[in-house]
C-alpha cells in the first residue's frame, strides 16, 4: 500500500511538471477558517494544495465534480466535469477551513496553492483594503458610516489575469442593489475585461436585504496593475446611489 502511494505522488509530480509553469496562491489558515478561499479547478489540469500541516480529511458534498487524493500534506484535485462549483472542508494540525472550488472550463493553467499555518505566516500579513466604502463625491470618515454597504476586496495574480474576490455587507434598513454591470476595473491603458466566476449568500443574487453578505469573484483574463475598482449599488426605495472603491498599485 505505501508503494502504491509512494507511486502516485511520484505520478502526480511528474504531471504537475510536464504542464510547465503554474499559478501559486498562498493563503493564511486562520482567513480560511472565516471565509472560503478560491481554488480554481481546470479541465484536463491537476491542482495542488500544500498544508503545512498533515491533511487528515477533506470532504465535499459534491464530490462528483471532481477526483481526489490525499497523500501527508497535500491535496491533489482533478475536475471531471466541464463547469461547476463547491465547498471542500479540510481538517488538517487540528484546524478545520474551508477551500471554495471552482471549475473554469475557459482557463488553462495549472494552479497550486499553499495553506500557512501562524508559525509560518509571520511574514504575511492579512491584506488590508486600502478604501473602505464611500458615497460617490464623499470620503470622509463620517460619510462612511452613513453608507449602507461594506465592502472587502482582494486581487491577487492568476495566470495572465487577475482574480478579484470581494464579500459586501449590507448593513442599512432598505435593500440594495449590487449588479456585476455597474462594477469597472480599469488600468492605466483602459477598462478591464472580465467576467463573474461565481457569487452566493443573498437569497436573490445581486439584491442585498439588510444584514444580508454577497460573497463572490470575478476573473480578468488579462491585466496588469495599477487597478481601480469602482462598483456603484442602489439602494431600493431612495434610489441612492453609492459606490465601493478600491485602488491597488500592485499584485502580489
Amino acid at each position: 500500500m505505501k508503494v502504491k502511494k509512494l507511486l502516485a505522488v511520484v505520478l502526480g509530480s511528474l504531471a504537475l511538471a510536464q504542464l510547465g509553469p503554474y499559478v501559486e496562491r498562498v493563503y493564511d489558515v486562520r482567513d480560511l477558517m472565516a471565509r472560503p478561499g478560491i481554488v480554481i479547478l481546470s479541465p484536463g489540469f491537476l491542482t495542488v494544495v500544500d498544508v503545512d500541516e498533515q491533511v487528515e480529511q477533506a470532504v465535499s458534498a459534491r464530490s462528483d465534480l471532481f477526483e481526489l487524493r490525499v497523500f501527508g500534506n497535500s491535496i491533489y484535485l482533478r475536475p471531471t466535469k466541464r463547469a461547476g462549483a463547491t465547498d471542500l472542508v479540510v481538517t488538517a494540525g487540528g484546524r478545520v477551513f474551508l477551500l471554495r472550488l471552482v471549475i473554469d472550463e475557459k482557463n488553462f493553467t495549472t494552479y497550486r496553492y499553499r495553506i500557512r499555518y501562524p508559525q509560518q505566516t509571520q511574514d504575511f500579513p492579512v491584506p488590508v483594503p486600502e478604501n473602505r466604502v464611500a458615497p460617490r463625491g464623499e470620503s470622509s470618515p463620517a460619510s462612511q458610516g452613513a453608507n449602507p454597504l461594506q465592502g472587502e476586496f482582494t486581487l491577487t495574480r492568476a495566470g495572465e489575469g487577475l482574480l478579484l474576490e470581494y464579500r459586501v455587507i449590507n448593513l442599512g434598513r432598505d435593500p440594495v442593489v449590487l449588479d456585476p454591470a455597474r462594477l469597472s476595473l480599469r488600468g492605466k491603458d483602459g477598462p478591464f475585461s472580465f467576467r463573474l466566476l461565481w457569487r452566493e449568500g443573498a437569497a436573490v443574487p445581486g439584491r442585498l436585504l439588510p444584514n444580508e453578505t454577497e460573497r463572490g469573484a470575478f476573473l480578468v483574463e488579462r491585466g496588469t496593475p495599477p487597478v481601480e475598482l469602482s462598483w456603484t449599488a442602489t439602494v431600493v426605495g431612495t434610489g441612492r446611489q453609492v459606490v465601493l472603491s478600491q485602488r491597488w498599485g500592485e499584485v502580489r
